[in-house]
């Protein structure tokens, strides 16, 4: 067991490995934040300008923390 383990935390992976990992995990990470904040735009009806830009790349980044407290609040 402890063999398995360090054989994967001694894996070296290449940076095109790397980049292609991180696009396969945030494109369907991006998506699922883009739908929920667009089905949750009430926040944004009562700011303008750059200040909704910010707001809804923020909710796109931290969907599942406001996923969370929306359970939560209500």
């Amino acid at each position: 067991m402890l063999k398995r383990i360090d054989r994967f935390l001694n894996y070296e992976m290449r940076v095109s490995e790397f980049l292609g990992t991180l696009i396969i995990i945030g494109i369907p990470y991006g998506l699922t934040g883009i739908a929920w904040t667009l089905t949750h735009t009430a926040h944004l009806r009562r700011m303008h300008g750059l200040d909704v830009v910010i707001s809804f790349l923020g909710s796109v980044v931290c969907w599942p923390v406001l996923t969370f407290s929306d359970v939560c609040m209500t």
